[in-house]
């Protein structure tokens, strides 16, 4: 099958289609505060010391390279690729 330029431009970009949850984000932002703490390489310029303060300030910025994989009714996974 050839995608013309034309039917490019057509097609929608897919994007996240949900929020995270209040368990979702403590979860993504426990596990980067442990990275942190544990020596990876901090994401973001900050002047905070503190490795739960600076998950908090990346995520805020979306720096965190930590995805949701979600199960829907469908059993479809939906994955969040923002990003990236």
């Amino acid at each position: 099958m050839i995608i013309t330029a034309k039917a490019k431009s057509n097609q929608k970009k897919v994007t996240f289609p949900f929020e995270y949850t209040r368990f979702e984000k403590a979860r993504i932002i426990g596990a980067r505060a442990l990275q942190i703490a544990m020596g990876a390489p901090i994401l973001i310029n900050t002047d905070k010391s503190d490795p739960l303060e600076i998950a908090k300030e990346e995520f805020e910025k979306s720096a965190i390279p930590i995805t949701v994989r979600r199960k829907t009714n469908n059993f479809i996974w939906l994955v969040n690729n923002e990003l990236f």
